[in-house]
C-alpha cells in the first residue's frame, strides 16, 4: 500500500510539472498577443512564409500557445497533452537551434525580449521542462469528456488572445501606432543597463540602435562620429542586433569610430520599432529618444559645437550697428 508521503509526492509532480510548464507557455502566448510586431519580424528573419501571411502564423501562435499552456495548467487530458506537449518542445529546440546557428536569429523569440536567454539557456530550459513532464505521474487524469469546463477556458483564452493579436496588428498597420506600446524607452525613465549597454549616471550619451543592412542608419553613423569626437557633446554608444562576425563587418564597411554593443533580435524589437532609434540620457535618465538622423531639438546644439565658428559670425553679424 502506498504511503500518504508517497501520495503527496505523486500529487505535487502531477500538479508541478504542468503547471510550470503551462505558464510558461501562457506567458509566451500573452507576450506574442500583447507585442505581436516582435515576434511577426522574428517570423521575418526566419524566411520561412511569404509576409502576407506572417500575421495570420502570429495569430496562430498566440493563440495556440495561450489556450495550450492554460489547458496545460489545469490538466485537461494529461494523458494526451503531456506526450504531445514534449514532442512539441524537442521539436521547438530543433528549431531554435538551427535558426541561431544558421545566423537567421539571435535568439527563439519565444519571451517577447522580456526574457533573452542564449542558445544554450535556451536549450537547457527547454530541456529542463521536458524533464519536469516526464517525471509527471498521470495520475487522476481527465478524459475529454469529463472536462468539457477545463476544455472551454482553454478555447476562450486562446481566442482571447489571438483577437489581441490580430487587433494589435491591424492597429499598428493602419495607424502606425501600437495598441499596447510595450517599449520601455519612455522619456524620464531609468536607463536600465540590460538594454543593450551600461551608462553611467553622471554626464550625457547618446545610445543608437542601429541595423547593419539599413541605409539610413550608415548615414547616421557619420553624424554618430562627428559627436563622439567633438568636444561638448555627449558620449556616443551603439546597439546593433546581429552575429559578432557582422559586427565586425558593419564596423568595418561604415567606419565606426565609437563602441558598439550586441542584443538579442527580440529584445531590440521590444525596445524600438525602427531603426536608426537614438535615445538621449541624462545623469541616468532618458531625456530624449527619436527615431531618423537628428531630432530638431538636438541640431542646433551639434551645429553649434561642430560649427563654432557659423555661430560667432551670425553672433557677430547680428551685433553689428546697422550703417
Amino acid at each position: 500500500m502506498m504511503s500518504i508521503s508517497s501520495l503527496n509526492t505523486t500529487a505535487a509532480l502531477s500538479i508541478a510539472g504542468p503547471l510550470i510548464v503551462g505558464l510558461t507557455f501562457v506567458s509566451s502566448g500573452v507576450i506574442k498577443a500583447v507585442a505581436p510586431h516582435v515576434f511577426r519580424t522574428h517570423l521575418s528573419n526566419l524566411g520561412w512564409l511569404p509576409w502576407k501571411l506572417i500575421p495570420a502564423a502570429v495569430v496562430a501562435a498566440a493563440a495556440i500557445e495561450t489556450g495550450w499552456g492554460v489547458a496545460l495548467m489545469l490538466r485537461t487530458a494529461p494523458q494526451v497533452m503531456i506526450p504531445v506537449t514534449i514532442v512539441a518542445l524537442v521539436a521547438l529546440t530543433g528549431i531554435t537551434w538551427w535558426s541561431v546557428r544558421s545566423g537567421r536569429t539571435t535568439d527563439c523569440g519565444c519571451y517577447g525580449g522580456y526574457v533573452v536567454p542564449s542558445l544554450g539557456e535556451s536549450v537547457a530550459l527547454n530541456a529542463a521542462f521536458i524533464l519536469l513532464l516526464l517525471i509527471t505521474p498521470v495520475v487522476g487524469g481527465s478524459t475529454f469528456g469529463a472536462s468539457n469546463w477545463k476544455l472551454i477556458v482553454a478555447a476562450v483564452a486562446a481566442v482571447a488572445s489571438g483577437i489581441l493579436a490580430a487587433v494589435g496588428l491591424e492597429t499598428l498597420k493602419k495607424t502606425g501606432n501600437f495598441l499596447i506600446d510595450t517599449s520601455p524607452l519612455k522619456v524620464g525613465r531609468a536607463w536600465r543597463n540590460r538594454w543593450g549597454t551600461e551608462i553611467s549616471d553622471e554626464g550625457e550619451h547618446l545610445v543608437s540602435f542601429l541595423g547593419p543592412d539599413c541605409p539610413h542608419c550608415k548615414q547616421w553613423v557619420r553624424v554618430l562620429n562627428a559627436v563622439s569626437q567633438t568636444p561638448g557633446l555627449p558620449a556616443v554608444t551603439g546597439v546593433v542586433a546581429t552575429t559578432d562576425e557582422k559586427l565586425d563587418e558593419f564596423v568595418t564597411s561604415s567606419g565606426i569610430r565609437f563602441p558598439m554593443h550586441v542584443i538579442s533580435q527580440s529584445l531590440m524589437n521590444r525596445l524600438v520599432y525602427g531603426v536608426p532609434t537614438t535615445v538621449m540620457i541624462a545623469n541616468g535618465r532618458i531625456s530624449n529618444a527619436w527615431t531618423g538622423h537628428i531630432a530638431p531639438e538636438f541640431y542646433n546644439r551639434f551645429r553649434d559645437a561642430y560649427f563654432p565658428s557659423s555661430v560667432a559670425a551670425s553672433t557677430s553679424a547680428a551685433s553689428a550697428p546697422a550703417l
